[in-house]
């Protein structure tokens, strides 16, 4: 989190860079009239911050994207080449507009770039604002190339019409864009900031595991698609045998290394579509949908192993932990997340008074006697309502 934080701070500096440098390439531009510099100076130096300021911009969204160096040598080599050439048409000024034919074409495949890697990596959580962006951005290209394409003409009779009319479209669509661009940005910006505001409202801060608040909505969609698909759903309740001991002896930092060891070894015995929480403290949960009680309880007792062959060094000292865990199916207990955390619960604190380091399964007699404190419960809290 914190390096997205970093990553989303880097890009908007470059944005901001982005814009100055394209901001002073258009206001070099427009005072090409006042002839305070010779002409081809001015257009020299417009077009080198134009290309310094696409290549920012660049940078700027792959930052966003969180796309690192990806097809950064393409700017910096497009940057390159335009410095060497302007060097050579100041040296040695051409006949025609040379430099605006290779302004305007470097433009192009640079608005090009930045929007493919703007189209490939938006992805859903950002949804049409990324689209849009980079849409603006192909159209920046396009423009630029196209007046590119007419400049190329400049010594046919028909040149000067043209040239007149492109450059309309090339003023105003440009500023549309650039206008479409800075608002995409923002708009990806707010996108990144509520993805991630929903990440860390998901996921426990210390092992990357779900939260219980996040299972719970991944258990309640499962329920749904078990009930219409007729399949089973298990719930595999862990607690670790003598963390405590381990933060008194060894401090909290040791105990807080032993949940994120203990918390990738369930991410790695796990299937891909299982789902791992932690519930709070030293307790853990994971949910396995399609998976019948048998099933479940060999991956509750593969999961204890992993945790008991677990040898964790800290400071030099060896740590080794332990785990009770409780499991419960919808074959005994229903489709509801309620009972089955119930009963995986019950099994989990059977577990631990039976000796811990072990497996327990919510049996039918503990079901039973469930149901009838449940009903004894409502029978109170009914009467309770009647007087």
């Amino acid at each position: 989190m914190r390096q997205s934080g970093l990553h989303s701070l880097s890009g908007a500096m470059w944005f901001a860079g982005s814009n100055l440098s394209r901001g002073g390439a258009l206001l070099l531009w427009a005072v090409v009239g006042w002839r305070l510099v010779p002409l081809r100076v001015t257009e020299a130096l417009s077009g080198l911050l134009a290309v310094a300021g696409l290549m920012m911009l660049h940078r700027s969204f792959a930052d966003l994207l969180e796309r690192g160096p990806l097809l950064r040598w393409v700017q910096y080599a497009l940057l390159g080449a335009m410095t060497t050439a302007t060097i050579y048409l100041l040296w040695r000024p051409p006949a025609g507009p040379v430099l605006m034919v290779l302004v305007c074409a470097i433009l192009g495949v640079q608005g090009a770039v930045i929007a493919s890697v703007v189209f490939r990596f938006s992805g859903e959580d950002v949804g049409l604002a990324g689209w849009l962006t980079g849409a603006a951005l192909a159209l920046y290209a396009g423009i630029n190339l196209m007046q590119a394409m007419v400049t190329l003409r400049y010594n046919t009779p028909d040149y000067p019409r043209a040239a007149a009319a492109m450059e309309r479209v090339w003023l105003v669509g440009g500023l549309l864009t650039n206008g479409a661009v800075a608002f995409g940005y923002m708009f990806l910006s707010a996108a990144k900031v509520r993805v991630e505001l929903q990440w860390r409202a998901q996921v426990d801060e210390l092992t990357g595991l779900l939260n219980r608040w996040a299972l719970k909505r991944v258990a309640m969609r499962e329920i749904q698609r078990c009930r219409r698909a007729k399949e089973a759903l298990a719930v595999v309740t862990m607690d670790l045998d003598g963390l405590k001991g381990v933060n008194d002896e060894c401090g909290h930092g040791c105990g807080d290394v032993v949940l994120q060891s203990v918390a990738g070894v369930l991410q790695e015995t796990v299937r891909g579509h299982d789902s791992v929480a932690r519930m709070g403290g030293d307790e853990f949960c994971v949910l396995l949908p399609n998976t019948d009680l048998a099933e479940a309880v060999a991956v509750a007792e593969r999961l204890r192993a992993e945790v008991d062959g677990l040898v964790i060094q800290y400071r030099g000292e060896t740590v080794r932990i332990r785990a009770s865990l409780g499991v419960a199916s919808s074959e005994q207990c229903g489709l509801s997340w309620q009972r089955l955390m119930d009963h995986s619960d019950g099994a989990l604190y059977q577990a631990k008074r039976d000796g811990r380091n072990q497996v327990v399964v919510a049996g039918v007699a503990e079901l039973a006697a469930g149901e009838v404190e449940s009903v004894v419960v409502e029978d109170r809290r009914r009467a309770e309502n009647t007087e």
